[in-house]
C-alpha cells in the first residue's frame, strides 16, 4: 500500500455547518517523503469563520495550536471503507482507481473521506502535480434538489463549464450548466484547478457519473476530464 513519496503532498479538510453549506477549509494533513504525516489546522478567516457557526477541531485533534506528526493520518484512515470487505474492489471501481495497493493517503485524496455522520471531507488541492482526470462533488445545487429536471439527468450527460471570476464567494467560481440552465459550481478548491486549466486555453469537460437520490438529490458527482484538445 505504500509507495516511495518523493516531495510533500498536502490535502485540506473542509468542515460544513450544515449538509449544504459552504465549505470551510479547515486544516491539512501532509504526507511528507519517508512516509510520514503530520496534521495541522490553518489559521485564517475559513477557520475563524468555522469556529463562529460551531466548528470545534476533529475529535482526534483538539488543539489548532499544535502540529501533530505521531498518528496523523491514523484517525482519518478510519473514514475509509476498510480494505477486507468483499466489495471492496467494486468501490475502487465506482472510483476509477486502478491500482489495488493505493495508500490510504490517495484513497482519501480521491474519496475524500467522507462519512454521514458528520461534515467533514478531504479536498485534493492538486498543488504537485494537476490530474487529467478526477471526481468531484457539484455544489450549489441544493436550490435544485427537488428540481426532476436534476434529477431526470442522465448519468454521463455532458455538461457547459464557465468560468465565473467576479464571484464574490469564490474567485475561482466554475458555474455549471446543463441544457443553458445553471445546476450548481464546481466545489471550492476544485473550482481553482478547473478554472485555471480553462484560462490556460485547455479544454476542460464534465460528466454526471452518479446521483444520490433520497426524495430529494443529495449529491451530485461529477468526472472532470482536463485535455489539451
Amino acid at each position: 500500500m505504500n509507495t516511495t513519496i518523493t516531495e510533500e503532498r498536502a490535502l485540506y479538510l473542509s468542515w460544513q455547518a450544515t449538509d449544504h453549506g459552504k465549505r470551510h477549509i479547515v486544516a491539512e494533513l501532509i504526507e511528507k517523503p519517508g512516509g510520514q504525516y503530520c496534521f495541522r489546522y490553518l489559521p485564517g478567516k475559513d477557520l475563524e469563520n468555522a469556529k463562529k457557526l460551531g466548528f470545534e477541531g476533529y475529535p482526534a485533534f483538539p488543539k489548532f495550536d499544535q502540529e501533530y506528526t505521531t498518528n496523523a493520518i491514523e484517525p482519518f484512515v478510519m473514514r475509509l471503507p476498510a480494505r477486507t470487505r468483499t466489495d471492496f474492489n467494486t468501490l475502487l471501481d465506482f472510483w476509477e482507481i486502478h491500482n489495488t495497493d493505493i495508500s490510504d493517503f490517495n484513497l482519501l485524496a480521491i474519496t475524500g473521506g467522507k462519512l454521514r455522520t458528520d461534515n467533514f471531507e478531504f479536498i485534493d488541492p492538486h498543488k504537485t502535480k494537476r490530474p487529467n482526470q478526477f471526481l468531484t462533488e457539484l455544489a450549489g445545487f441544493v436550490h435544485h434538489a427537488e428540481d426532476k429536471k436534476l434529477r431526470n439527468i442522465p448519468a454521463g450527460s455532458v455538461l457547459v463549464l464557465e468560468r465565473e471570476p467576479d464571484n464574490q464567494y469564490d474567485p475561482y467560481a466554475v458555474k455549471v450548466l446543463y441544457r443553458d440552465e445553471r445546476i450548481g459550481y464546481i466545489k471550492r478548491v476544485h473550482s481553482q484547478t478547473v478554472s485555471e486549466e480553462i484560462a490556460k486555453g485547455k479544454t476542460v469537460t464534465a460528466v454526471i457519473k452518479d446521483f444520490s437520490v433520497n426524495g430529494v438529490v443529495n449529491s451530485v458527482l461529477l468526472k472532470i476530464t482536463i485535455s489539451d484538445k
